[in-house]
């Protein structure tokens, strides 16, 4: 399976990071997170760029050539080794080296790459990149996207603002400063404001004040003009910045000697060719002070510039390494006082932000191949829970899902200018969740405001949940009907463990059942072509498949959209469509007979206590309702038990009017609605909210569980049948009852009979293990996957194959 490739190009440091399968990884370039933006030109013209051009450049420096990305745009050349360059042919240059360098490195080229800098930067600056990516001398296609797109993307797959609120984005960085306004809409966070940038608000203009400051209080007779140009005495004063984040002093050692000279190096201020400075934190915030002023001012045009309110803002992420300075914290906290949460990210952020964008716009295979994408494939990561039945009022605030697009290759031709404010809806990245709920569906809006469109409540997607689950015979897919005897209709319901109907449970109580569908009017395209559509909760997963069978399958094309259940199903038994996915069961009895279900994943909602409670290792559904309904009178945990300490209970969860809450409370109260209040935060909130509160509970969902990183700790679970932990295996199993919800595939039965859907079909059952993990899902286990696998041969049984 190919991948894509995001750069995220800095004056003094580079981040590449690489996708396949939806997921970004930083790519280490010779032993490193990030790589030193210099080159090496040698007398043969070989350019070499990062760590290994640093020690080259030690014995040649006159070949050695660094800070030219920030020339670019200037008419100016750069001499390197006595020749003339344009700052855009070098960063050609250094360009060319990092594509090769990884490519040599994982065995093939990256089917398309993404370059991110500042959509803030002048025209000049963003048309030298341009001139430098025509120059890249590498047999790939090469764009550039802003820095704000390539956080969204990123923004998108984690999911971190609530429906209708902004993200703020404050990246004081090394060498440009850009503040920027994102808003969740319905495919994606795209910039709402902004992006503002400085060009004379850096960290390395914090650097060089640092330095003049060190200078003046150097004694009379030392050589200051030597020293204001001194590279090591910038490094020390970098490093002492770094040291005044946590210490209140920092001391910088300074060598007055001259360069080359061979003398020694004295002690403190005693004399010989060295003395030091020391610095207090006060000193430097009031040195600083009006730079980071001016950074919170155009913040606050950005925010502007939405329009909206500093108190509309629900996070803001601080960037960079000046970024970390208390005194930020606080100048925004003074002059934006109604911002709400406060993130800072690593610098790597928006290298994985571009590898997201490149594998949004991956370009197709070429048309020979009869083999497109179109739609959410393997790219896409688990985006957020389906719509629900259109059947039931809509809940208010309840946000919205609709079917993204990809890119084609005209889209992201070799050279693209980079645009500086762009608005469109990151292209089919998802955000998240591996995980989210038991059975139950929310109500949900049909309607999109102009403000308040936003994604539903999303988890991180950075935690693989991986389980397979061995074969006995180790080879599922030659499993036929023959070798299982008769077959069930589906798997659906088909679980060993528990009875459908209590599998049902919580998609009871809440209400929630897909209804009859509605007639669909969007006819199939060709023979060759299958059209996948329905739960966006499924859609990553078929899209997984996808990409994995048009490697063994070529001359058929699977669109795969990503709606919501209800018009899936809808698509589905108009004949519209030949695939549904599904996050909750079809009941419509007119339709029933007309198709096949497979069950092929599981989804897990634990409930977290802090590590420091050491009393509660189990607790019933009863005990749990009792905590958190309506009419609960429970204030402390001997109410609970009377073994347990009297310690304050504090309820902590997700917003009832999101789909895990609705789960939750409908499993454990026995309605949606039936809730006292309790601490209402964001899903990725909930451990931090419970790590540091010993009475503190709440619920969340098993994706952020696992990055939480053992903050807090999950809860067994009785449900009337014995504790139960959750974890991979049990919600593979279906054990964890009944917070655990399984994903379905519906198949037409007429469609089953064409070459391009049995094949397809067929591929995706017998592959369904590894396709669920390279989703991050919880594969079913075997018994369920034996029969799905002998379910769909015994369908397509006597259909021919795909004539390619």
């Amino acid at each position: 399976m190919g991948y894509q490739l995001g750069i995220d190009l800095g004056v003094s440091e580079t981040t590449v990071a690489a996708i396949e399968a939806g997921w970004p990884a930083v790519v280490p370039i010779g032993g490193s997170a990030s790589v030193p933006t210099i080159l090496h030109i040698g007398t043969d013209g070989t350019a070499r760029g990062g760590r290994i051009a640093a020690r080259l450049a030690r014995r040649d420096p006159d070949r050695h050539a660094a800070r030219f990305v920030e020339r670019l745009g200037e008419p100016a050349p750069i001499l390197v080794g006595g020749v003339g360059y344009s700052a855009s042919s070098l960063v050609a240059r250094y360009l060319s080296w990092l594509v090769d360098t990884v490519t040599r490195m994982r065995g093939e080229a990256p089917e398309l790459v993404v370059v991110t800098a500042p959509g803030s930067w002048p025209d000049r600056r963003r048309e030298g990149l341009a001139d430098a990516l025509a120059r890249v001398e590498a047999d790939v296609a090469i764009t550039a996207r802003p820095s704000a797109d390539a956080l969204g993307a990123l923004l998108t797959r984690s999911g971190r603002a609530a429906p209708g609120r902004y993200v703020a984005t404050f990246d004081l960085g090394s060498d440009w400063f850009e503040a920027a306004i994102h808003t969740a809409m319905p495919s994606g966070f795209v910039v709402a404001g902004g992006p503002v940038g400085l060009s004379d608000v850096t960290t390395a203009m914090l650097d060089e004040l640092l330095r003049a400051h060190v200078v003046a209080a150097l004694p009379a007779d030392a050589p200051a003009a030597a020293l204001s140009a001194s590279a090591p005495l910038l490094a020390a004063c970098a490093v002492a910045r770094e040291d005044l984040v946590d210490d209140e002093t920092a001391t910088i050692e300074v060598a007055t000697g001259e360069a080359g000279d061979g003398t020694g190096t004295g002690e403190g201020g005693t004399g010989g060719n060295s003395t030091s400075v020391t610095v207090s934190r006060e000193e430097y915030e009031n040195l600083v002070r009006p730079m980071i002023e001016d950074a919170a001012r155009a913040l606050a045009r950005a925010i502007r510039s939405v329009p909206a309110m500093p108190e509309d803002v629900s996070l803001l992420v601080l960037r960079g390494p000046g970024a970390r300075l208390p005194l930020v914290g606080k100048v925004l906290g003074e002059s934006l006082g109604g911002i709400g949460r406060h993130e800072t990210h690593p610098d790597s952020d928006l290298a994985l932000g571009a590898a997201l964008l490149a594998a949004a716009a991956n370009p197709t295979e070429p048309a020979s191949s009869q083999t497109v994408v179109l739609g959410p494939a393997a790219y896409t990561t688990t985006p957020p829970p389906s719509i629900p039945p259109a059947s039931r009022p809509p809940a208010v605030g309840s946000p919205a899902v609709s079917s993204p697009t990809v890119s084609s290759p005209a889209d992201v031709p070799p050279g693209a200018v980079l645009t500086g404010v762009e608005t469109q809806a990151v292209d089919p990245v998802e955000p998240a969740p591996p995980v989210t709920t038991c059975r139950a569906r929310h109500d949900s809006a049909r309607k999109i405001t102009a403000a308040a469109a936003a994604l539903a409540v999303f988890v991180a997607g950075s935690v693989t949940l991986g389980l397979v689950l061995a074969d006995d015979d180790g080879d599922s897919a030659a499993i036929t009907a023959a070798d299982t005897g008769p077959l069930p209709p589906s798997t659906i319901d088909q679980h060993p463990q528990f009875p459908a109907d209590m599998m049902r449970s919580a998609e009871k109580a809440a209400g929630i059942t897909a209804g009859n569908a509605a007639p669909a009017t969007t006819a199939p395209d060709g023979p060759e072509t299958v059209i996948a559509t329905g739960s966006a909760e499924v859609a990553p997963i078929t899209g997984t498949a996808y990409a994995m069978f048009r490697e063994a399958q070529k001359g058929v094309t699977v669109r795969v959209s990503a709606t919501d259940t209800d018009d899936g199903f809808a698509r589905l038994c108009a004949g519209d469509a030949d695939i549904a996915g599904a996050s909750f069961a079809l009941t419509d009895p007119a339709c029933k007979d007309k198709v096949v279900g497979f069950e092929i994943a599981h989804h897990l909602l634990p409930i977290v206590v802090p590590k420091t409670n050491t009393w509660v290792k189990c607790l019933t559904t009863a005990q749990i309702g009792a905590m958190w309904k309506r009419d609960s009178t429970v204030t402390s945990w001997n109410q609970i038990d009377p073994s347990f300490p009297a310690e304050p209970v504090r309820l902590v969860g997700p917003a009832p009017g999101t789909v895990h809450a609705k789960v939750f409370l409908a499993s454990m109260t026995g309605a949606s609605d039936n809730t006292r209040k309790y601490r209402e935060v964001e899903l990725d909130e909930v451990p931090e909210e419970v790590e540091y509160d010993r009475g503190a509970i709440g619920f969340m969902d098993y994706s952020n569980f696992q990055t939480a990183g053992g903050d807090v700790r999950a809860i067994q679970l009785d449900a009337g049948r014995g504790c139960v932990e959750p974890n991979a295996l049990t919600a593979g199993t279906g054990m964890y009852m009944p917070l655990c919800k399984p994903l379905y595939v519906y198949a037409s039965k007429e469609s089953l009979r064409r070459p391009a859907v049995a094949a397809f079909m067929n591929y995706y059952m017998e592959n369904q293990k590894d396709v669920t993990f390279r989703a991050h899902f919880v594969a079913r286990d075997d018994a369920t996957v034996r029969d799905n696998t002998a379910i769909v041969h015994a369908m397509t049984s006597g259909v021919e194959p795909v004539r390619t």
